[in-house]
């Protein structure tokens, strides 16, 4: 999520500043920051149950410590399978700040696009895996006027987004059928006749 939203930048005047990205604030007090900033936080992780299905899964990806196959675009030309993965749904609130209304404004136009956080067909690039995830905009635009410690303006707006995950469990590479009897009065007996 971070790497995606990074490289954003707003104009002020005839100057562009940069917007920092950041993970959830440290005990640092927000007066201190640099702005405009996005902070990230992750809210919860929950069980996708409208996702979730019992059986064998062939994994169209290559998961974490595991090595890509030669056609990654081809997912049925996976090695790896598992039995009954989980899927979940992680949900984060991300929170633009800034301290001029027009610097809100501009983020909140750059933010809509398709590749960042759209209302609609979401996705966020996962390229440990090679995958990309679905991304739902569960909340927001939502903006809010405020104060920092020392009295400062402060403009917030904030969204609520949930993204695709899985927790898999044993993750194997079967075997391929070496031979296929089609005639049982071909199969030597391994027991004495």
């Amino acid at each position: 999520m971070r790497r995606k939203l990074q490289g954003l930048t707003v104009l002020d005047g005839t100057l562009e500043l940069p917007v920092g990205v950041r993970f959830s604030l440290p005990e640092s007090e927000l007066a201190d920051q640099t702005f405009p900033l996005i902070v990230i936080e992750r809210t919860r992780a929950e069980r996708d149950a409208r996702r979730e299905f019992r059986g064998r899964v062939q994994l169209g990806y290559a998961p974490e410590g595991r090595t890509p196959w030669a056609d990654m675009a081809d997912p049925s030309a996976s090695p790896y399978f598992t039995d009954n993965p989980i899927p979940y749904l992680i949900d984060y609130q991300v929170t633009v700040m800034a301290r001029k209304q027009s610097h809100v404004t501009e983020l909140t136009a750059k933010l809509a696009a398709v590749e960042y956080l759209p209302v609609r067909f979401g996705y966020l690039e996962i390229p440990e895996d090679a995958t990309i995830r679905s991304m739902e905009l569960g909340g927001g635009p939502e903006f809010h006027t405020g104060w920092d410690e020392y009295q400062k303006r402060l403009f917030q707006v904030a969204y609520l987004v949930q993204i695709t995950s899985e927790v898999l469990g044993t993750v194997y590479e079967p075997k391929k059928a070496e031979k296929v009897i089609t005639n049982v009065g071909d199969v030597q007996a391994p027991w004495p006749s």
